[in-house]
């Protein structure tokens, strides 16, 4: 077999392969759409359980503040009833000032109350938008994932063919050549093969020694390019356009 049927037999067999590369990353983009679905869907989650806990929170604190508020609204009647019978103006004073005391720490706490209870509110509604998100969110998942594996099975099948047709191309290509091309194959990308135009690498874009560039135009052996180490043949331009 001649170096230009070497070649030939590289290029078809490295197009079959970048083509199954192709057909793989189909597959992979696909998983990849649904694990970023999927995150989407544990964030709304985490958020909906970190504001459902917030919302307990202030539930629980509201609920401690009403019962201050009343156990000090209890206090106050007290001080109030004993405010009838204090015998001197300085215990008079004293139960005063416990009075004003008392109705002015449940002011606070009755402000507060109202923001935990505006508060609540607001993390109801925010509760409502984010449920629906998650609700929408699952339910494109599961579109996805059946879109997915429909396209997943229909890739499946072509790859399938077309590795057929690798196997049958590759007993075609001597075995050394063979296994220079996978070793490149998997060190540069898939591309272990380029073409070189006036000159220049076109796996690396990179000038050839002009030595080098005349000894591939002969074709009497199978050169590496020295920048990139893949195989390389000439390249006319009309091809390259």
């Amino acid at each position: 077999m001649s170096l230009h049927e070497d070649v030939a037999k590289l290029i078809e067999l490295q197009n079959i392969d970048l083509e199954v590369r192709r057909l793989e990353d189909t597959i992979a983009a696909g998983q990849t759409e649904l694990d970023r679905r999927r995150q989407r869907i544990e964030d709304y989650r985490a958020e909906i359980e970190e504001m459902s806990e917030r919302r307990e929170r202030c539930i629980a604190r509201r609920k401690e503040l009403e019962e201050a508020i009343e156990e000090e609204f209890a206090r106050i009647k007290d001080r109030q009833a004993k405010i009838m019978n204090v015998q001197t103006s300085r215990e008079y004073q004293s139960l005063l000032k416990e009075i004003e005391d008392g109705k002015e720490a449940n002011r606070q706490r009755e402000d507060e109350a109202v923001l935990l209870l505006e508060e609540v509110e607001s993390v109801d509604k925010k509760l409502a938008e984010m449920r629906n998100l998650l609700e929408a969110e699952e339910k494109l998942l599961a579109e996805k994932e059946a879109e997915v594996a429909a396209e997943a099975e229909r890739v499946r099948a072509e790859k399938e063919k077309i590795q057929k047709k690798r196997v049958a191309k590759a007993k075609k290509v001597p075995a050394a050549v063979l296994r220079r091309y996978e070793l490149l194959r998997e060190r540069r990308n898939g591309v272990a093969i380029v073409g070189v135009l006036d000159g220049v690498c076109l796996g690396c874009n990179m000038n050839i020694p002009p030595q080098m560039y005349n000894n591939l135009l002969r074709a009497e052996e199978l050169l590496t390019c020295p920048i990139c180490n893949r195989m390389m043949f000439h390249q006319p331009a009309e091809e390259k356009a």
